[in-house]
Parts: structure tokens; C-alpha cells; sequence
């Protein structure tokens, strides 16, 4: 069996570079290694891309539900189902997953629904742990203006500002359920992979 590591983070929190250097890690100690993403590259997360970038409007509450379907479609689809690999041996690191929709949707929707709706997709894989990198808003403003064209729907920092809130909020509550790995995400690049990794290398 493979093992599933999720990473979890506001945008610009620089989980994508984090991501691809423990790839690199993982298949230096041998193993298989699979990246992908929520929303998926499948037909509902096309649909959720494009509301996020709003090409497509959809009200917030919609949108959860479209990101669960998408969770569960991604989880189970028989092309290149996350499941699927793990049931190959394969170590798959997926940048957001259940806690992203806690955290982001929960804002404007009740966690509680968003829970529900989430039920089936953590009974069917739960991640062997969540990697949560932490930064300011400000911070992860002034990344984005850098590296990018245009925002996306969450993009501001007000709305930042209340999902890292609330990503520690949810934190506090699940720490005894959930292995979450929280990591300080000010430092440099290669301290930052280093964290990370002997917080995981019990798992190689």
C-alpha cells in the first residue's frame, strides 16, 4: 500500500514548490510518487476552475457541492483515481483535500453541511497526514502579485485573512482525530523542505 499526504495552506503559501521537493525525496528513497490537485483535472473540476476564475458564476454553496462531487470522482474514477494508485503501492501527494473545504467553504456555508457532504470521501481515504503550511495573508498577497496575472475568486485579503483563521480553528478542533503537520511557512525554501521531511520520514 501506498500512502496519501495531503497539503494544506492558503493561496501563495508556496505549497506547489513544496510539493514537487518532496517528490523529489520520496522517489530518492525508491518509491513510486503520483502529484495532483483539487480541484481535478476530471469534468467537475473543469467546471469548479472555471467558476473560480469566473468564466462561470456559482453561488458558495453550489460550489461546495461541487467540490465534494469532484473529491469523490478524483478518489474513485477508474482512469486515475487516487485509491487506485494507493492500492498499487503508490505514494500519491495531493496539494488540498478535505481540510481546504472546511476551511474556505465554511466561511460563507455551514461547516457542518460541508462535513456531511465530505463524509463519504473521508470514510473512503483518509490522509496518512495533512501538511499545513502557514503564512500571512499579507504575505501571500504580495507572492501572488509576483507570480501571477490575475486572482481567483478567494483571492483577497480579507477573505484570506478568515480562511487561515479558520484553518486554525478547524486545526485545534481535529488535531486528535487527524495527523496535521503544521508548518511555518516564512522561512526559506530549503528549511521549509527540510521540516517536512523529518516530520515525514517515519512514513520511508
Amino acid at each position: 500500500m501506498g500512502h496519501f499526504i495531503t497539503f494544506e495552506g492558503i493561496d501563495g503559501s508556496g505549497k506547489s514548490t513544496q510539493i514537487a521537493l518532496l517528490k523529489r525525496r520520496i522517489e530518492q528513497c525508491g518509491h513510486r510518487c503520483s502529484l495532483t490537485a483539487e480541484p481535478s483535472t476530471g469534468p467537475i473540476g473543469v467546471m469548479i476552475r472555471q467558476c473560480l476564475s469566473g468564466r462561470m458564476k456559482a453561488d458558495e454553496k453550489t460550489m461546495a457541492a461541487l467540490f465534494a462531487s469532484d473529491r469523490l470522482d478524483h478518489l474513485l474514477n477508474e482512469t486515475d483515481g487516487i485509491l487506485s494508485k494507493i492500492n498499487q503501492g503508490i505514494y500519491v501527494i495531493c496539494d488540498r483535500y478535505i481540510l481546504s473545504s472546511y476551511a474556505y467553504q465554511s466561511v460563507r456555508v455551514s461547516l457542518e453541511w460541508i462535513r456531511q457532504l465530505n463524509s463519504a470521501a473521508l470514510d473512503t481515504l483518509r490522509p496518512d497526514c495533512h501538511i499545513f503550511i502557514d503564512i500571512e495573508p499579507e504575505t501571500a498577497i504580495e507572492r501572488m502579485a509576483k507570480e501571477r496575472f490575475h486572482t481567483e475568486l478567494f483571492e483577497t485579503k480579507e477573505r484570506l485573512t478568515e480562511v487561515r483563521n479558520r484553518y486554525l480553528e478547524l486545526i485545534g478542533q481535529l488535531k486528535k482525530k487527524e495527523n496535521i503537520i503544521i508548518i511555518n511557512g516564512n522561512q526559506a525554501i530549503e528549511q521549509i523542505s527540510d521540516d517536512i521531511w523529518q516530520n515525514i520520514s517515519k512514513f520511508f
